[in-house]
């Protein structure tokens, strides 16, 4: 029995988010988030399990578009502590697995680290730096587990001995992203600056320390996830519509910046995945 059928009614079930080819995983990779335990949420915004089933099939390359935050991953030979990825991001999946991960609050490993956050983009670190513990030693404890909650209680308990101290920065930085994210937000970092009641330059250290990106990158980042979702979940679409909604100039500049990180153009992702 799978750790789906076990789990409570609190965990979200959704089309998986961050996939670049979200309708040719249905099926095969299923992808749940819940809220964090109490204890970590000043750190964490949520935590996620991944679990595909490919033991009749083929290995798979998967692709995602990971969100701006850092992770804590915990999977068979891949549990790190991942800073924020700035390209899409491939793993290859074979047979059958799961693996659990904690998505960072923007700026919430700042006050895990000796040093900017910046430091750690692009990057991966054992997590053994977070935990003192062996990865091994921590993949057995949590994978091992009968449900998401169960695993849930044991990252939390592995985590806890070493907890750092709140930082009130974390949720000045969160209400800063949070103007990017709303329904009409700002497009441009000026903007969002002044939005926030501080100059540009402010911000852009603010980004350096606690979300390792700059807000232009923020920014672009967002909008080109949100552009795929959009693309993915909605045939009648019409592109230009789209890049005008998100932002962009005209279509032709929503091409070039989905172009140079999903490799191909809006038009043929959305064909991918209805056709």
């Amino acid at each position: 029995m799978g750790l789906e059928k076990r789990d409570s009614a609190r965990i979200e079930h959704a089309m998986p988010r961050g996939v670049i080819d979200p309708r040719g995983s249905l099926g095969r990779i299923h992808v749940r988030r819940r809220a964090p335990p109490s204890t970590l949420a000043a750190f964490f915004d949520h935590c996620w399990i991944i679990e595909w089933r490919l033991e009749d099939r083929p290995p798979e390359e998967q692709y995602v578009l990971p969100s701006p935050n850092a992770h804590l991953l915990i999977c068979p030979g891949e549990t790190a502590l991942y800073g924020v990825v700035r390209g899409k991001h491939g793993r290859l999946l074979r047979g059958n697995g799961l693996a659990l991960g904690l998505r960072f609050r923007m700026g919430g490993l700042r006050p895990f680290l000796h040093g900017p956050v910046a430091e750690m983009t692009g990057k991966t670190a054992p997590l053994e730096s977070l935990t003192g513990k062996p990865d091994h030693c921590v993949e057995e404890a949590v994978l091992c587990q009968a449900s998401f909650e169960d695993m849930m209680q044991a990252a939390e308990a592995t985590l806890m001995p070493r907890l750092p101290m709140p930082d009130p920065l974390i949720d000045e930085v969160c209400s800063i992203v949070a103007r990017v994210r709303r329904q009409g937000g700002p497009r441009r970092a000026d903007a969002l600056a002044k939005e926030a009641g501080m100059t540009l330059r402010s911000m852009q250290r603010l980004f350096h320390e606690y979300v390792g990106v700059s807000p232009t990158w923020l920014l672009r980042r967002y909008r080109l996830q949100e552009a795929a979702r959009l693309l993915a979940e909605s045939s009648p679409l019409r592109l230009a519509e789209l890049a005008s909604d998100l932002g962009y100039f005209d279509q032709a500049h929503l091409a070039r910046d989905f172009g140079r990180l999903f490799g191909c153009s809006p038009k043929e992702y959305r064909s991918s995945q209805f056709d």
